[in-house]
């Protein structure tokens, strides 16, 4: 029996209302089926008593396993039908993570351009050897994209990074008292004394009236904010572009010291020189390549490579290479609730030897437009 949007809506969220595109759903949904079968879609039924216990989940799971099914239907149905997709689903069926990243990459391109061709994994020459870029896709009697997809994994020096600031934020939120906090540190502390130092300014700034700043040394500056502490709208800092890497924590609830702190440090990922220099080999040198790459475990890569990547440019390096993507994707909360959302950040070289085709750069751009257009606020 064929999918309906009210059925999905009731298996998966109960008494609950997917504000989303119903036929949408129901594409991907039907899709998702006829390569993977209804079992799978329908997944396990989870306990009644969690359905009881929490608003919005049906017997299927509710929103996590609702993204399941509709993120393989979507991605698929920019894949089926083109050169190579029958051995490309089979990878992504199994979980292989780096079809996964691919899949994502194809349905950004072409899911607003049915009418392109696409080719997965091609055998082209390059220079006196074979390779396979991950795809290459065109519009009608155009010219090929070659494009190459890689996954930036969290780094040893990012993973430090994040664990001193949710320690600082654990410390931070025990503090017992009503407070907006932002702690914006120019460097990583010292050893554990500055560590302490800053824990013991930070409680006395958290019984400050709003607008002081303290400042600790050469460490960092408190800033002591008004505001709804629901809302996480960390400062601008007009004489500071550095990119940083960030935690948020917030407290609320009846009956609660209503309390919220961001902290933040400078944090640039180091990597992209050597993950340009080892995607450009598998491009042709005399054509349009892309570098497409998923930062969902490295977000602080949007700023940082977006510093990084335009002075390799500059340099006259990795002409065959048109542009950079950045993209992940990520679940937000919006007037419509929870979406499903794309993040993108374009870096185009001015010197490669052959520039991103209008539709390219168009179709990167609307995808951006409607995402700040969701969110209300800049990507």
């Amino acid at each position: 029996m064929p999918w309906t949007f009210d059925e999905i809506e009731r298996e998966w969220f109960g008494d609950g209302h997917l504000a989303w595109d119903g036929e949408d759903v129901v594409r991907a949904f039907v899709l998702a089926e006829r390569i993977r079968g209804r079992d799978w879609v329908l997944g396990t039924e989870v306990d009644p008593g969690l359905m009881q216990a929490l608003p919005g989940i049906g017997r299927r799971g509710g929103y996590q396993k609702f993204l399941r099914v509709y993120w393989f239907g979507k991605r698929a149905a920019s894949i089926v039908g083109a050169r190579g997709a029958d051995d490309f689903i089979q990878r992504l069926i199994v979980g292989d993570s780096s079809t996964s990243q691919e899949a994502s990459a194809i349905h950004l391109l072409r899911a607003r351009n049915y009418d392109t061709e696409l080719e997965i994994a091609p055998t082209i020459a390059v220079g006196t050897h074979n390779r396979q870029p991950d795809f290459r896709i065109r519009k009608p009697a155009e010219d090929w994209i070659y494009v190459e997809v890689t996954a930036l994994n969290e780094s040893t020096a990012s993973a430090q990074t994040m664990a001193l600031l949710q320690r600082i934020a654990e410390r931070v939120m025990t503090i017992s008292a009503p407070f907006l906090l932002e702690v914006l540190l120019n460097r990583d502390p010292v050893g554990a004394s500055e560590e302490e130092q800053l824990i013991t300014i930070a409680e006395t700034a958290s019984r400050e009236a709003q607008g002081r700043q303290r400042d600790v040394g050469d460490l960092g500056s408190i800033l002591v904010k008004a505001g709804d502490p629901q809302v996480v709208v960390p400062s601008l800092l007009e004489t500071d572009n550095r990119p940083r890497m960030a935690v948020a924590r917030a407290l609320i609830g009846p009956g609660q010291l209503n309390r919220q702190m961001i902290a933040r440090v400078p944090f640039q990922d180091q990597r992209a020189e050597e993950i340009l220099r080892i995607e450009a080999r598998q491009l042709p040198r005399n054509e349009c390549g892309i570098v497409m790459v998923n930062v969902n475990r490295q977000p602080s890569a949007f700023e940082s490579w977006s510093l990084r990547v335009p002075e390799r440019f500059a340099g006259g390096q990795h002409t065959r290479i048109a542009a950079v993507v950045l993209f992940m994707h990520a679940t937000m909360a919006t007037n419509n609730g929870l979406m499903w959302l794309p993040f993108l950040r374009v870096i185009q070289n001015p010197r490669a030897t052959k520039p991103l085709p209008r539709w390219i750069v168009e179709t990167l751009e609307a995808i951006r437009a409607d995402t700040r257009r969701i969110t209300g606020r800049p990507d």
